[in-house]
């Protein structure tokens, strides 16, 4: 399902599945995600994790998500988590940002017609 705000929507692809979907708005820009995403990253890194380690583990849990059947609706913060993840491994040179089978796609606000 595609979540749409008033700018838009950010889509994260991996292996040729949209796997999450977050609005755009005036306080949520593809900038801010990258920055949260960013502070998560720095944040690990602090915490005594090898980048390697992370790379794995970034990568099981987008697998892991993949193939889950989703029982309930994942909440905001697994929805934020799927695509910091997703982030932090474009940002390490795992995942192309713009790749064919994986990355993101920012799809801007449809166009409404206007009345005459």
């Amino acid at each position: 399902m595609i979540f749409q705000g008033s700018n838009g929507s950010l889509n994260g692809y991996f292996k040729k599945k949209l796997i999450v979907s977050r609005p755009l708005g005036n306080e949520r820009t593809l900038e801010s995600y990258k920055n949260q995403a960013q502070l998560v990253l720095i944040q690990a890194m602090r915490d005594g994790h090898h980048i390697s380690q992370i790379k794995r583990l970034s990568i099981q849990t987008l697998k892991n998500f993949r193939y889950r059947e989703l029982k309930t609706k994942p909440n905001i913060e697994e929805k934020d988590f799927i695509l910091f993840t997703l982030l932090i491994l474009i940002k390490l040179g795992v995942v192309e940002e713009d790749g064919d089978r994986e990355g993101l796609l920012v799809c801007g606000r449809k166009k409404t017609k206007r009345a005459i």
